[in-house]
């Protein structure tokens, strides 16, 4: 079911918007998916990876602890293990 965040967002983020907010090139959110898991919730019909508002705060997460000088792999684990 979906939450009133996401109902907000009816067709998700794409990845240009996305990658403006959390301030990081469109390949690296596609780079912090392969290696790290880090997906997006859906994807459109075409197969166009889609974030919910979720996704972009376990992002900017992700950015933040990177920026902070936390390697990317275990930025990444924090960000998967948390709730946001």
């Amino acid at each position: 079911m979906a939450t009133e965040e996401t109902q907000q967002i009816p067709l998700g983020l794409t990845v240009a918007v996305v990658a403006r907010r959390v301030g990081v090139a469109p390949a690296t959110l596609r780079t912090w998916e392969r290696r790290y898991g880090l997906c997006p919730s859906d994807r459109s019909e075409g197969g166009h990876r889609r974030y919910c508002v979720t996704d972009v705060a376990r992002l900017e997460l992700m950015r933040k602890l990177v920026l902070a000088g936390m390697s990317a792999g275990e930025a990444a684990k924090k960000a998967l293990q948390s709730e946001t």
